[in-house]
């Protein structure tokens, strides 16, 4: 690259700018703050009028951008910007509407590079393997004498949660080193014992026991952003984000999140979640040293292979299935693929390619 090429690095979570960050050595953003959300409108100060600086843009983790999001960050590329999306595609698509990153790549509009080894586990490791089989279709029996991947098999979902409890509290740090702090509960579901209302009732009751002195939350407890509120002092939060309360009096709470420490007070309070079990949504963009996935009965129609793979991966260093969800995962791996969207970017895509090139 040429020297004094200005580059901005963004990802749409905090977690995953922060993880960026971390990698390159260089300041990263969420895709928001890049182009400076506004609080109460919903609009960006970066646009077609104000454009952005940089000369290349580079986004990790596309596979979580939506068309109304995307479209926002091409406006604030002036003419001659180059714009890099490093994404996987095999990941789920993003909760807003569209299937950039897909649509993107089936046009053959773009120049696109597949990277075909996994660099976030340890190369060969079992939690590759896994990843690899599933992205395949195939759910590969796992081998792992150092227990990288532990299967917990369950018979329903009231043991599925005593098993994630007994694993996130006592087994893998006993085990493996890993602290409670550094293990993310993910399950598919809110509802039932093993979704994320019970789940995180019961970590609480033994990680952080507490009366919930404000909204429900108590210093030490984990939270998770359900909404942006990017306005907030000093730097606001973005939805997913997981972050740990330090204060709490006074009708607000002082959250440390990746992005920085945030009082939150008012209304961005009921937008916050106990965090210590998330949806597999949610973790997207995120990764923890270790991963507790669950996969209770109630489940079983919602399973899809991009789902799969997207909570495993979700890990670096350990990975434990708590498995109640019988036949369903298997069949769910080979033969569900997420649900279709209806996007039209790639016919538009390929129908302007095929314009320049006549």
């Amino acid at each position: 690259m040429a020297k004094g090429t200005e580059v901005a690095l963004a990802a749409p979570t905090g977690r995953a700018a922060k993880r960026l960050e971390e990698l390159t050595d260089h300041p990263a953003t969420t895709v928001h703050r890049l182009l400076g959300a506004q609080g109460m409108t919903g609009g960006f100060s970066r646009n077609e009028e104000w454009p952005l600086d940089a000369d290349v843009v580079v986004v990790d983790e596309a596979s979580m951008l939506d068309v109304e999001l995307t479209a926002a960050l091409l406006e604030a590329c002036k003419d001659g910007t180059h714009l890099l999306l490093v994404g996987d595609p095999a990941q789920l698509p993003s909760i807003g509407p569209g299937h950039v990153l897909g649509d993107l790549i089936d046009s053959g509009a773009v120049p696109v590079t597949e990277l075909t080894t996994l660099y976030r586990q340890a190369e060969g490791g079992a939690i590759a393997r896994l990843a690899t089989g599933v992205r395949g279709g195939d759910l590969p029996v796992v081998d792992s004498p150092d227990r990288e991947v532990v299967i917990v098999p369950a018979t329903g979902s009231a043991e599925a949660a005593r098993r994630v409890v007994q694993l996130v509290t006592d087994s893998i740090p006993r085990a493996l080193g890993i602290e409670p702090g550094a293990v993310q509960v993910v399950t598919p579901v809110h509802r039932g014992p093993a979704g994320t209302i019970e789940l995180n009732k019961a970590l609480k009751a033994v990680l952080n026991p507490g009366e919930g002195t404000v909204f429900g939350f108590d210093p030490g407890d984990r939270v998770v952003a359900t909404a942006n509120h990017l306005d907030l002092e000093p730097v606001g939060f973005a939805n997913g984000e997981v972050g740990v309360v330090t204060k709490a009096g006074e009708g607000s709470l002082d959250v440390a999140f990746a992005s920085g420490p945030v009082t939150v007070n008012g209304t961005a309070l009921s937008d916050l979640r106990h965090g210590w079990a998330i949806t597999v949504h949610r973790a997207q963009g995120s990764e923890w040293p270790g991963v507790v996935v669950v996969l209770p009965p109630e489940a079983g129609g919602m399973l899809s292979r991009p789902l799969v793979y997207t909570a495993l991966t979700r890990a670096q260093k350990h990975l434990s299935i708590v498995h109640a969800s019988g036949a369903a995962l298997v069949r769910a791996v080979r033969e569900v693929d997420v649900r279709p969207r209806r996007t039209r970017l790639a016919a538009l895509l390929a129908e302007y390619a095929a314009d320049l090139a006549g």
